[in-house]
């Protein structure tokens, strides 16, 4: 992929959550149904795209991750998180 198609799909994606996904997320999750969060959203989304971030909050939600936060304390005593992504074992 181009380095400027890369940004723009980035941005696109960056000014779709603020515009209207987060809200659809919002919506769904209060147990409506695509045409409903149509409804009541106050910007111009059509009911395809609407089921295409249900879809994909579903299969984000249904995915499970082995990956851990581990706290770090410092020699000062502060505390920070990092996240550590565990290798997936193949064969076993």
């Amino acid at each position: 992929m181009k380095e400027g198609n890369y940004f723009k799909q980035a941005l696109s994606s960056f000014s779709a959550d603020v515009a209207y996904a987060d809200a659809i997320r919002h919506l769904y999750d209060k147990g409506m149904n695509a045409a409903h969060i149509k409804e009541h959203l106050s910007y111009p989304v059509s009911i395809d795209i609407i089921e295409k971030v249900i879809q994909d909050y579903e299969t984000k939600k249904n995915t499970k991750t082995d990956d851990i936060f581990v706290e770090d304390v410092d020699k000062y005593g502060r505390k920070s998180f990092r996240l550590v992504k565990k290798e997936k074992e193949y064969g076993t």
